[in-house]
């Protein structure tokens, strides 16, 4: 089990293709404010995503 803390002010998060082809969770900011997920396939990042942008976590999220 693997947990990411969430910051407060994350915005909201999307489903993006990196480089290679991984999907990731993606806060669309660059630099100190970004915030990236990197996920095992597309069902599982968007899983994530709807998570984190209900607020349906306590500040983590299990990313297992």
């Amino acid at each position: 089990m693997s947990k990411i803390f969430i910051p407060q002010n994350i915005g909201k998060v999307r489903v993006a293709m990196t480089l290679g082809g991984k999907f990731t969770v993606w806060n669309g900011k660059q630099g100190p404010g970004e915030f990236v997920i990197k996920c095992r396939n597309r069902k599982h990042a968007e899983e994530l995503c709807k998570k984190i942008n209900s607020k349906d976590h306590d500040g983590e999220i299990d990313v297992s």
